[in-house]
């Protein structure tokens, strides 16, 4: 399992999200989608 908790994101003056939380059973999937630079690495 992975489990994120009250996680947030800004980019310069810009928030992105805030306080978002997220968990992955064994076998689940899931994509990250943004345009370059968008922070999806990060």
């Amino acid at each position: 399992m992975i489990r994120l908790d009250n996680i947030s994101k800004q980019n310069g003056h810009q928030i992105l999200f805030i306080e978002a939380s997220a968990a992955l059973q064994r076998g689940e999937k899931v994509g990250l989608v943004g345009p370059n630079g968008s922070g999806k690495t990060t």
